[in-house]
């Protein structure tokens, strides 16, 4: 029988053996581990085997592929975990030291001694591996299983180290049903057709890549398939300046190409703690918001041209203004006066009692003078409305009736005159003791008449107000999210308490919503959420019903995902990275760290590399797709060719 060439055999199997790429045998092997004896001229055909590197072993002749049996139609992967020492390695150091012993120089390899035979025991070598699993064809399809259904001592394993195609093929490889089960997700939200998976980088195995990634050709692709990232969790974990913000960057491009090509809108909402992808900056060239300046809306806590306010409108959104006012207070003073107590504690929750809501109306009303009072900014005919009792209208002002509504102004003065006749029964009568604690602080006067500060503690909270807004801006940005955009939300100036206050409220409203569509038998439109610092919203303590845990839980149900950025693996909530599909890590700077990281996935053969590299934008990988950790040179995110218009899988 003549030789078939791999080209007339078609098999996506034999396409991972490379021949020219032999490196060794197979000389132990178990169900986790295999041990390799390889050897210095091998190694330098192929450029080296960085530590990390993936090899694959096989029994079969790839040109014969027509002729093996069915049982050994299988290719083995490994990872390189380390070294392995030889029987004979004792001996050939004792044979190195006599040599070098015998040395006439410096420059001396001390070999002039050693005969052939010696030579070449000398360079042969051990390498340590663990088993990743086993390729093999089903129906076809490239099928990859986790493990090693058995092991036979007395078979020959010939291992070949994978470049190029083969590589690419290992490193991108999809289980055939996941690539059936995300064609069918996409065909639900209405996309017909295969989506195709975008590049975020090229393989890299060790911090020195002066040999294995020298050429281009050398640089093998390494593509993210899009539905692992819609509805899912997505932990971007390393210290500062280790590439983080880049594969956010890198993220948040890819899924608005994802959303632009398959006109299927995606929300994406970026809580920018340091102010990097809503402004430019040298760095990159340029910001998110100047990338897609059609496509962004800005947010910032305080108002700035280009940006819409993030605050609400303290006499619409009183609740909302009420508890921001009340930090502001708590910041300010530690005052327990009765009618500081008093305010702190006011509820404007809207009862369901006919009587009850007119002491609600009233109590409103006054509220919203208070704000007027204290320079909370309101149009000039902004008008409030109540009921007042014609003995109460007779003895404040027998000419008005609130009922047809008052500006604030003659709100303000019909109150002032309400508080000077507080004495009187019938008044007493109808002021309720909220209303009796408003009117001290309008007034500046407590129960007995003393002097207070009283409405003058609200006015620091002002430049939290703004006018302009007559919807709540967590509703605003929700809707903005639902028609495909990307909100950029600047938290690098402001209050920081009030900050995390708005962010969570936000946070809340864009869950519920979403949960509600659900829940009512619609489909929840796919938003994507990206924070930073993470361990500060979803930390390790925090009761998995708060809003940052419930919405990394459970928002994937109502395709919310969630990618998060921290230092601190240990920090953030375990149920949270127990649920985590997706992994990007680079550098961490402890074995504290990086052992809380080795509990997930295969994650503990790369400590000694995650701790000692810190080349920017070295990661190592895990996606909801991949089978294994893959350790990647993330792309630079890149400004320029993104307005090119260059496409999202080059």
């Amino acid at each position: 029988m003549g030789v078939i060439s791999k080209m007339e055999i078609k098999s996506d199997l034999v396409d991972l053996i490379q021949e020219d790429n032999f490196v060794g045998w197979i000389y132990s092997i178990n169900y986790e581990k295999a041990l390799v004896i390889s050897n210095d001229e091998w190694k330098h055909n192929v450029r080296g085997i960085p530590h990390n590197s993936f090899l694959i072993a096989t029994s079969f002749d790839p040109n014969y592929f027509n002729d093996v049996a069915e049982e050994d139609r299988q290719v083995i992967l490994l990872r390189v975990t380390g070294s392995a020492k030889l029987p004979q390695d004792d001996e050939m150091i004792k044979t190195k030291i006599d040599g070098f012993q015998k040395a006439k120089s410096t420059f001396d390899d001390g070999q002039e001694e050693y005969d052939v035979y010696t030579k070449s025991r000398m360079q042969f070598n051990g390498i340590d591996c663990r088993v990743l699993g086993t390729f093999f064809v089903r129906n076809e399809d490239l099928v990859l299983g986790s493990d090693i259904e058995t092991f036979y001592s007395s078979l020959k394993l010939n291992v070949y180290m994978p470049k190029g195609n083969a590589l690419g093929k290992i490193v991108n490889y999809v289980d055939p049903i996941r690539k059936k089960g995300a064609k069918a997700e996409f065909k639900s939200l209405g996309i017909d057709g295969e989506v195709q998976p975008f590049k975020i980088g090229t393989v890299r195995y060790t911090s020195t890549d002066r040999l294995h990634r020298e050429n281009p050709s050398d640089l093998v692709p390494f593509r993210i398939q899009p539905s692992d990232f819609l509805a899912r969790r997505t932990a971007v974990l390393g210290m500062t300046r280790t590439g983080k913000s880049n594969m956010i960057k890198q993220t948040i491009s890819v899924v608005k190409g994802i959303s632009t090509s398959c006109h299927l809108p995606i929300g994406q909402l970026i809580y920018d703690i340091n102010g990097e992808y809503a402004n430019a900056n040298e760095q990159d060239k340029g910001s998110i918001s100047e990338i897609y300046k059609d496509e962004c809306i800005r947010y910032r806590m305080i108002n700035s041209p280009g940006f819409l306010p993030i605050l609400n409108n303290f006499y619409e959104q009183l609740g909302e203004g009420h508890s921001i006012i009340c930090d502001v207070i708590k910041e300010a003073t530690s005052s327990t006066a009765a009618d500081i107590l008093q305010f702190l504690n006011i509820s404007f929750d809207k009862p369901e009692e006919y009587n009850e809501i007119q002491k609600w109306e009233r109590k409103i009303a006054l509220y919203k003078v208070l704000l007027y009072k204290a320079n909370f900014e309101v149009s000039a005919t902004y008008k409030v409305y109540f009921q007042a009792n014609e003995k109460v209208r007779e003895i404040v002002s027998p000419e008005v009736n609130p009922k047809n509504g008052l500006t604030l102004q003659e709100a303000l003065s019909w109150f002032e005159t309400l508080r000077a006749h507080k004495n009187e029964p019938e008044i007493a009568k109808w002021i309720t003791d909220e209303c009796k604690c408003l009117l001290n602080l309008l007034c500046q006067k407590n129960d007995t008449d003393s002097f207070i500060t009283g409405y003058k503690l609200l006015t620091t909270a002002a430049k939290y107000h703004t006018s302009s807004r007559t919807t709540d801006v967590a509703k605003e940005i929700y809707e903005y999210l639902i028609q495909g955009k990307i909100v950029i939300i600047d938290l690098s100036v402001g209050n920081a308490i009030l900050r995390d206050k708005i962010s969570k409220k936000i946070a809340s409203y864009i869950f519920n919503a979403s949960m509600d569509k659900f829940t009512g038998g619609e489909k929840p439109s796919n938003i994507v959420v990206y924070i930073e610092e993470a361990h500060n919203l979803i930390g390790k303590g925090m009761d998995l019903t708060d809003t940052w845990p419930r919405l990394a839980k459970e928002g994937a149900k109502y395709k919310i995902a969630l990618v998060y950025a921290t230092q601190e693996v240990s920090s953030v909530h375990p149920n949270i990275l127990a649920n985590t599909e997706n992994w990007f890590v680079t550098h961490l700077n402890s074995d504290k760290e990086i052992g809380e990281l080795a509990k997930f996935y295969d994650f503990a053969d790369f400590k000694q590399s995650l701790l000692r590299s810190q080349d920017v934008g070295f990661a190592r990988v895990k996606t909801l797709s991949s089978p294994f950790v893959i350790p990647i040179q993330i792309d630079k995110f890149d400004p320029e060719k993104i307005k090119a218009g260059d496409s999202i899988n080059e």
